[in-house]
């Protein structure tokens, strides 16, 4: 039996500066110096470029002629139009998999909502964030559509900065959007497509009106 493959030097460079963008470590308009990230993670410059030419090509960070790495500033309408491509898929997703998922789907969306329940209570804004990220691409994942989970995969991250926002805003959003995701998963175990779909369609532009 073989276990998972060790993660690369360049995979482990890319995850952490993405969690650290995503996270807020490094807000938009941050300078990231390869040579300050290299001491940190502490690996050479090799793997910390490699990572920031991708993350360049996800948009999260811009090369500056003449200073280096920068993290990208996500303006209003960015948001808005990766809000508008979110709330397509996911809509879909809830009408699609409402009263037709498996007791493995239910349980690992459980597993979430409880870890979720945890980061309220400690007030663990960037935890919920990720766990965020997690119970939404679980629901996608459902299709078992690749198209679908790739194109949500491309936006979650950006659109999670936005997210995050919202919870540093106002932090009791935390708990309404976990109570939000109780209902989400209840409606998908029920037998109302339209009424899964409204709770998420609800769920998602609440972050439209704080953003506006």
């Amino acid at each position: 039996m073989t276990g998972n493959k060790p993660m690369t030097l360049r995979e482990r460079a890319y995850q952490a500066i993405k969690a650290g963008i995503v996270g807020g470590d490094w807000p938009g308009g941050a300078f990231l110096s390869e040579r300050s990230l290299g001491e940190q993670l502490g690996m050479s410059q090799t793997p910390i470029r490699s990572a920031l030419d991708r993350l360049e090509a996800m948009g999260l960070v811009r090369l500056v002629p003449n200073q280096g790495f920068v993290v990208q500033e996500i303006s209003l309408k960015q948001i808005m139009d990766i809000y508008e491509l979110r709330l397509s898929l996911e809509t879909y997703a809830a009408r699609q998999l409402t009263g037709k998922m498996d007791a493995a789907f239910f349980a690992g969306l459980d597993v979430i909502i409880q870890r979720q329940e945890e980061a309220v209570e400690a007030g663990a804004i960037p935890r919920y964030v990720e766990l965020d990220r997690r119970f939404h691409e679980a629901i996608v994942a459902g299709l078992d559509n690749e198209e679908y989970a790739g194109a949500m995969s491309r936006i979650q991250d950006k659109f999670l900065m936005a997210v995050r926002t919202t919870f540093y805003r106002n932090k009791l959003r935390l708990r309404s959007s976990l109570d939000e995701h109780r209902l989400i998963r209840d409606a998908l175990a029920g037998n109302d497509p339209s009424a899964a779909e409204e709770l998420v369609r609800q769920h998602i532009q609440f972050v439209e009106q704080v953003m506006l």
